[in-house]
């Protein structure tokens, strides 16, 4: 198996699935009281956009909001458009009690794509796999590694890291998915 680092763009993989970092994406935590129906419309009427549900994503354009906990939301933007996202929600956030931190630089965005997906991570998460939808959010570890991932697609699903641990779980998801080690429990 060749010895591949992690450089943004470059890394990738192909096993038994293909494996290769997301190109850069701009990350925004969001933290707050969600509970609440005025602090919700807030947020909505700002993004223009559904908040998801529980363990679960939305999507419009260039934007896509991801559960991370009942008081966290993790929002995907553009590069370039953190900031203007984030002096937005302040001002529409003004008396409120909340977080904003831009985490662009703290993680890091694996994409999997094959049918094996749900096999390569049911060898190192406690998730049951075999159910895993579309659309559908599980903040865990892969390994003993913090992680959370989500699938867009029967076949494909991104994983989130924090970018201090990415060559490990690289390495980690390389040995995983290595050719010819799915067990076909998912067929």
């Amino acid at each position: 198996m060749p010895d591949l680092k992690v450089n943004f763009g470059e890394s990738s993989y192909k096993g038994a699935i293909d494996i290769f970092l997301s190109k850069s994406r701009g990350m925004i935590s969001l933290k707050g009281d969600f509970e609440s129906e005025s602090f919700e419309k807030i947020i909505t009427e700002n993004l223009n956009i559904s908040l998801p549900k529980v363990r679960n994503i939305s999507t419009a354009k260039n934007l896509s909001i991801i559960w991370m906990a009942p008081d966290e939301l993790l929002l995907l933007v553009e590069d370039d458009e953190v900031e203007q996202y984030i002096k937005s929600l302040e001002e529409s956030l003004s008396g409120w009690h909340y977080l904003l931190a831009n985490v662009s630089d703290a993680r890091v965005i694996f994409n999997l794509k094959g049918k094996g997906v749900c096999e390569v991570l049911a060898k190192g998460t406690p998730t049951d796999m075999s159910v895993f939808e579309i659309n559908e959010v599980r903040r865990s570890r892969i390994g003993q590694l913090a992680a959370a991932f989500w699938m867009t697609k029967n076949d494909e699903i991104e994983l989130i890291c924090f970018r201090s641990v990415s060559d490990y779980m690289f390495d980690w998801l390389k040995v995983a998915s290595a050719p010819n080690s799915l067990p076909g429990y998912f067929e």
